[in-house]
């Protein structure tokens, strides 16, 4: 028998395992005013797959031009607009907002070793360049602050933004708050955005191309946003002093001009609004400045609707009343008159808030006739508002 035996051999040493973190997935901007809101989603494995991801924080570049550098390159001439460093705690989807300085708005050096793009301060009519652009990328880093690879590049067009909303007015009722306001860019600027431009003639050769820096293709649309004050009473106050953060109420842009914000109740809580135009769709959609706030303190003094159909029912010793239910939101409850046939005043004869739409008056006098009315209370302290009486009813007792 023969005996087989092996030997080991070392093969060369392997480079160590180093985790990288993937690209950023997600990654658009969009135009508010002299802001750029940039939504993106960090990575959550690293560029093998593996997890948990190795991220210490995320780089956000810019870079103003009218073509977008390589993206290779492009860290050469961009600059870092935001940093984030996440934790454990931190949710996967972040906001970082690039403010669009003077700076910001020329345009950026090119790439070493490539050609200056020509510049002329005073261009032709004619001149087809592009206009200026933003362009984004976001890098992610590893806890060895090793960079892994580029987001994909996102432009935004450097264009004019829409004229803020003129006019806007604010009322409440006791169930909501409504907006108005008029069309940016006045009456021309609606008719332009229904009509459009004039068809060209047979005989010139088409339509003038847009010039470059103008808006983006119409309608205008509108945004709504909102900030409440701390609630006025003194536990809340305590635990709030700052008003709310600026809400945007408008999932879409509506194309109207009014907006309809209902109210949980009369709080008696300030709350403001600002309403922008918006022009375009998409990642192309600019949106401008805010109109002038308006605000209006919802102080509930709105009593509830007269109780209708109030009915009397007769039975030995006591007469039982039953009414329509009133369908406000902040009701209370009711409450019962009562006065003698001919009585011009009526009197409580409810100690306490009836919460029901029936009741059953046992204090009467047998041949006495009685007259009725009922009323609704809502729910605002310290003193509730008071409806109107019901229609008045007559029974006799027996």
């Amino acid at each position: 028998m023969i005996a087989l035996s092996g030997c080991g051999k070392k093969g060369p040493p392997l480079p160590p395992f180093v985790r990288v973190p993937a690209a950023v997935s997600e990654l658009t901007a969009r135009r508010v005013g002299d802001d750029v809101v940039l939504s993106l989603t960090l990575p959550v494995q690293n560029i093998d797959q593996s997890t948990p991801v190795s991220l210490s924080r995320v780089d956000v570049y810019a870079y103003t031009g009218r073509t977008a550098p390589p993206v290779a390159r492009f860290t050469e001439v961009a600059q870092v607009v935001g940093k984030l460093e996440p934790t454990p705690e931190s949710p996967a989807a972040k906001t970082v907002r690039d403010t669009l300085t003077a700076e910001e708005l020329i345009e950026g050096p090119p790439v070493p070793g490539t050609a200056s793009p020509a510049r002329n301060p005073s261009p032709p009519p004619n001149d087809s360049r592009a206009p200026l652009k933003r362009f984004y990328v976001a890098i992610a880093f590893s806890e060895r602050g090793r960079p892994g690879p580029p987001s994909r590049i996102v432009e935004l067009s450097l264009t004019p933004l829409p004229d803020a909303p003129p006019g806007v007015r604010v009322t409440y009722d006791a169930e909501a708050v409504t907006l108005r306001w008029e069309p940016s860019g006045g009456l021309l600027g609606f008719l332009f955005d229904r009509v459009g431009l004039p068809s060209a003639s047979p005989l010139d050769d088409g339509p003038p191309a847009a010039e470059a820096g103008t808006l983006p293709a119409g309608p205008t649309r509108y945004n709504v946003y909102r900030e409440v004050a701390p609630p006025a009473d003194s536990d809340a106050a305590e635990k709030t002093t700052q008003a709310s953060p600026l809400a945007l109420l408008t999932a879409m842009p509506i194309e109207g001009f009014s907006f309809i914000d209902p109210l949980p109740s009369g709080d008696g809580r300030r709350r403001c609004y600002t309403v922008s135009a918006v022009r375009g769709t998409g990642e192309r959609a600019v949106e401008g400045h805010g109109a002038t706030s308006v605000c209006v303190t919802t102080v509930d003094i709105f009593p509830p609707a007269r109780p209708t159909g109030v009915s009397p029912i007769a039975v030995e010793g006591a007469i039982s009343l039953v009414w329509e239910a009133n369908s406000e939101r902040d009701l209370q409850g009711y409450l019962v008159l009562r006065g003698e046939e001919g009585s011009e005043t009526l009197t409580r004869i409810t100690d306490q808030v009836v919460k029901e739409t029936r009741y059953t008056d046992q204090t009467v006098k047998s041949g006495v006739r009685y007259v009725y009315a009922v009323i609704a209370v809502d729910t605002q302290s310290p003193q509730p508002n008071v409806s109107g009486d019901s229609e008045r009813v007559e029974v006799t007792a027996q």
